[in-house]
């Protein structure tokens, strides 16, 4: 794994780098291809540019790894390049069995990210969150979610009631929370257990009725 950075200085474009690949200085090679001026009072300055590649790169583990899960599984896949984002590294995959990794409501593609996620947190010190997708699904599934939300505020504001939304994961939870954050005549939180964990969508009105439920039942919980 290799990239080209800029910053004013060559420490700037360095620390730049090592963000976007999401590793330590001791884990890559610098090359310095333009070390910067600063010109005179800010005028005429030319950046600072580097290559920095990775020794032994979790993005090409997590990779290598998938391919050879595909492979040993005899799926009809294509491993598309990683995406590198800050501390995480997004792989799709596409094929005719995309489908099939997927599983019944994302839960097969969830437990191979999940594997995955454990053996590079295994294999490497500094955290990278691992995003597995097939076809794009996670992207399809997001934007149903949001409008999932969406749609649960509209009914909350109008009809002046809660609507609980069921059968999230954890990640799906809380595109609904960031969905809804800014929606000043709503009011969301989680509540229940493991798999019977559901989001509330209320209106704002009965946000302190239900912060207090919420409250008196963990301690009827806690005392217990």
């Amino acid at each position: 794994m290799q990239v080209e950075m800029t910053g004013k200085t060559v420490e700037e474009a360095i620390e730049q780098a090592l963000k976007q690949l999401g590793v330590t200085r001791e884990q890559v090679d610098v090359e310095i291809l333009e070390s910067g001026t600063s010109g005179i009072f800010g005028v005429g300055a030319e950046p600072a540019k580097v290559r920095v590649t990775v020794k032994n790169s979790p993005v090409s583990f997590v990779k290598g790894l998938l391919k050879a899960i595909v492979q040993f599984g005899g799926f009809e896949l294509q491993v598309d390049e990683p995406i590198v984002r800050e501390g995480e590294v997004y792989i799709n995959m596409e094929g005719n069995d995309a489908g099939l990794i997927i599983g019944k409501k994302g839960e097969t593609i969830n437990a191979l990210q999940l594997l995955v996620q454990s053996a590079v947190a295994k294999r490497f010190p500094q955290s990278l969150r691992v995003v597995l997708d097939a076809s794009k699904y996670r992207e399809r599934r997001r934007a149903a979610i949001i409008q999932l939300a969406l749609n649960a505020a509209e009914k909350a504001r109008n009809q002046k009631r809660i609507v609980r939304l069921r059968n999230l994961t954890s990640a799906e939870r809380r595109i609904v929370h960031i969905t809804l954050q800014s929606d000043s005549k709503v009011f969301t939180m989680s509540e229940g257990e493991r798999d019977n964990r559901v989001v509330i969508v209320a209106p704002i009105e009965m946000r302190d009725k239900l912060l207090r439920r919420q409250k008196n039942s963990q301690r009827g919980s806690n005392q217990g």
